[in-house]
């Protein structure tokens, strides 16, 4: 006799197929029906676990970004604030040019987001727990590093989310000009400057 999976298997296996079916359809044309059948469940799966398909992405959104927040934190732990701006930049643009198709579902969610209430409440709700949570990350390398007088940590998730957002586009526009080398000096420029001892 086969065991039912778990709610946390069956919430992962949502947010998996959720990951496929918005990377090759987008936010608005990817169907819940589908996203179910991919993680082979029925959609009344996908409705006793999230409340909508915006719930379902800002979930997701929120996760990917964690993802690699955690993966910077990792690399530049015990780093310098010299050599950690740089490690920082180096691993966010490779993220960003390595997966230009998250980069522009996370546009088109919030382009639908700055349109419709619906989708405006979990884009909202998400992107505040997640500046919540990098803001609490830069006060904690701030501290480490003897800085924390000196650094609004707010001020700098506020304006990280902002930079990252804005390179997604130019990216997604202009990959030529706006490259890998070009992203990572934009945020290894940002982090130095951030972070600045004097």
């Amino acid at each position: 006799m086969l065991s039912r999976p778990s709610r946390g298997e069956v919430r992962r296996r949502l947010l998996d197929a959720a990951a496929e079916e918005f990377a090759e359809h987008g936010f608005v044309a990817a169907r819940l029906t589908e996203i179910a059948r991919r993680a082979g469940f029925t959609k009344g799966a996908v409705y006793s676990n999230f409340e909508s398909k915006q719930d379902l992405f800002a979930e997701l959104f929120t996760e990917r970004a964690l993802e690699v927040a955690g993966r910077v934190l990792g690399e530049i732990a015990g780093l310098d604030v010299t050599d950690a701006a740089g490690r920082s930049g180096a691993t966010i643009s490779s993220w960003l040019v390595g997966d230009p198709g998250w980069a522009l579902l996370v546009l088109e969610f919030g382009v639908q987001a700055a349109r419709e209430p619906r989708i405006a409440e979990a884009y909202l709700r998400e992107r505040r727990a997640l500046r919540a949570q990098l803001e609490d990350l830069v006060a904690e390398r701030a501290a480490e590093w003897g800085i924390a007088d000196r650094v609004d940590a707010r001020t700098v998730a506020i304006a990280l989310m902002a930079l990252i957002s804005g390179l997604m586009l130019e990216h997604a526009v202009d990959p030529e000009q706006v490259d890998q080398r070009a992203v990572q000096t934009a945020v290894s420029g940002f982090f130095a400057g951030a972070f600045a001892r004097d």
